[in-house]
């Protein structure tokens, strides 16, 4: 087994990652919800721009409704424990990116 088999086998196997997958299972059930964040990501992308061009009245509105349609789909259950745990795995991402990067960085030294 390649290093980055046993890697990948390791994210497959952690509790967190399992969790995750199921949890993302019901939300990807639940059309509700699943259209609640897809309106999200479409405010945030239009509050990003907003932000790019500095339209200062365009950010506070987008932010407004952001953190509106946030708070509706922090209300359904198991959506906390469902960001709590991508916050956490993306965390365990960064750190194994860390990792391999300074990995990479030793070899051409």
């Amino acid at each position: 087994m390649t290093e980055k088999e046993k890697l990948i086998q390791m994210l497959l196997e952690n509790e967190d990652i399992k969790r995750y997958k199921r949890i993302e299972k019901h939300i990807n059930a639940n059309k509700e919800l699943k259209a609640k964040m897809n309106e999200l990501k479409s405010i945030q992308k239009q509050l990003v721009n907003a932000k790019q061009i500095q339209k200062t009245e365009a950010i506070k509105t987008f932010q407004e409704r952001y953190d509106q349609c946030l708070e509706a789909i922090e209300s359904y259950p198991l959506m906390s424990d469902y960001l709590a745990l991508q916050s956490d795995i993306n965390e365990v991402i960064q750190a194994v990116l860390g990792i391999i990067e300074d990995g990479i960085e030793k070899d051409f030294e």
